[in-house]
């Protein structure tokens, strides 16, 4: 059960980190059109452009957003899936399932390999992904663009919280490995236990 609560908590870690690859719907807007108010990012307005380059780094902000979308969005799939799981096994475990059903374990281990297996995979894609993405003509251009108005906070390069998911989802397959040897050492005790006669 600990296991099991311990790859919940895992999946939402997933789930919020991924998520802020998807959060901004990307695009630059400039000082004037809002009014002299402006979003804050990295501790300063962008105050910095004006027409064409403007009109620049809203195009290239909407284009690194379009890149990143769809890694983010299966990211989050993968948490989302992983917490639904992982919750109708907590729940499946207070029912008492396993003592009534014991093959349920042998089952829940299946299900936990098939999962580990699934998420080397999809580990290396992320990152295969996100770099393949950082590394194209939008994100250089972008950065350069934005280095030239003395902003730093737009590098081509992994942040903090893709750097997370990753290395929650590496956790997520030592869990899932711990949690696949635990279901088969439990189907053998129930199985040992319901031999036993009832004294």
């Amino acid at each position: 059960a600990l296991c099991q609560v311990m790859e919940a908590l895992l999946a939402v870690l997933i789930l919020a980190c991924s998520s802020v690859s998807g959060s901004s719907t990307g695009g630059y807007t400039g000082l004037p059109s809002l009014g002299g108010i402006y979003y804050y990012h990295f501790g300063g307005a962008y105050s910095g452009f004006n027409g064409a380059d403007g009109e620049k780094a809203q195009q290239l902000d909407q284009r690194f957003y379009l890149q990143k979308l769809p890694i983010a969005r299966a990211a989050m799939a993968v948490g989302g899936c992983l917490l639904v799981f992982s919750c109708l096994l907590i729940l499946l475990g207070v029912l008492r399932l396993p003592w009534h059903f014991p093959a349920w374990l042998l089952i829940e281990c299946i299900l936990d390999i098939i999962i580990v297996i699934g998420m080397v995979p999809a580990l290396y894609y992320f990152f295969h992904f996100l770099l393949g993405v950082y590394n194209s003509s939008v994100c250089k251009e972008r950065e350069q663009l934005y280095q030239s108005k003395g902003y730093q906070g737009f590098r081509c390069s992994l942040h903090g919280a893709e750097i997370a998911t990753g290395f929650s989802g590496c956790i997520t397959i030592m869990a899932y490995l711990l949690s696949a040897g635990l279901a088969l050492k439990g189907y053998r005790t129930v199985h040992k236990l319901k031999q036993k006669p009832v004294q």
